[in-house]
């Protein structure tokens, strides 16, 4: 009973704890931007974008968009188990929404509630391999709801200088304090209403190969100068909420 009790209070408390210590320890980090004018072209043309990026980067994410560039529209996709709970109350810390359930696993409403939401002039995040993996392989919703939306999707990745890594599935990154984050958008990807199934599967293979091609250049990125943090906010343009 006392194992129980713990938990459930951890669950409890777990989600300002985080972010607290992450709030913390992010002014000792020092962000590094590398393809800002992806981001800014994105923005320039759609005004929103469908962030997608690993289930492994999730955790510095929330800090870039809110603190870097200076943005609270956004909305998760967020799974509907315990873990997606805990992450639902950690993103709510930062001001962000969230929908529970996956575009793998939600059905046709998690679909009509994230248009309905991108119809508000929300940004959507999605790890596109979650929420249980296989690790680093897209799973086809991410591009149906592109589709639907109209919506560009903008891979996204980072690396960290120093960092441990979980023993979970998707080998999830912990950030230490004082470290370098070297983050990356690659160009944007627009799929069009009118695709079939097969523009559709080149449409996610495209994604899957700029996410892993993400993750090698970001490692490079570590040992070279870019733009600072403060870039961001200039790639939103009049777009601040």
């Amino acid at each position: 009973m006392n194992v129980l009790k713990t938990v459930k209070i951890l669950r409890t408390i777990g989600p300002q704890l985080l972010f607290l210590l992450g709030r913390a320890a992010w002014p000792t980090m020092r962000l590094e931007v590398f393809g800002s004018e992806n981001l800014a072209q994105a923005y320039q043309k759609h005004g929103q974008i469908i962030c997608a990026f690993w289930h492994n980067r999730t955790l510095l994410l929330p800090f870039i968009y809110r603190y870097e560039m200076n943005l609270t529209h956004l909305v998760a996709m967020v799974s509907r188990s315990r873990d997606g709970q805990f992450l639902a109350d950690f993103l709510h810390r930062f001001g962000f929404r969230s929908i529970r359930g996956s575009t793998s696993t939600g059905g046709t409403g998690t679909f009509v509630q994230a248009t309905r939401i991108a119809r508000q002039g929300y940004d959507i995040a999605i790890a596109p391999d979650g929420p249980r993996g296989p690790r680093c392989q897209v799973q086809p919703g991410i591009i149906k709801l592109a589709q639907m939306t109209s919506l560009p999707i903008m891979p996204v990745s980072y690396q960290v200088s120093i960092r441990r890594e979980l023993h979970s599935w998707d080998r999830f990154i912990i950030p230490i304090p004082f470290a370098k984050v070297a983050f990356e958008m690659a160009p944007a990807i627009t799929v069009p209403r009118r695709s079939r199934q097969k523009g559709l599967e080149q449409a996610r293979k495209l994604l899957e190969n700029r996410l892993i091609e993400l993750d090698l250049t970001t490692s490079l990125r570590l040992r070279q100068h870019g733009k600072p943090g403060e870039t961001l906010a200039q790639c939103t343009g009049p777009r601040k909420h």
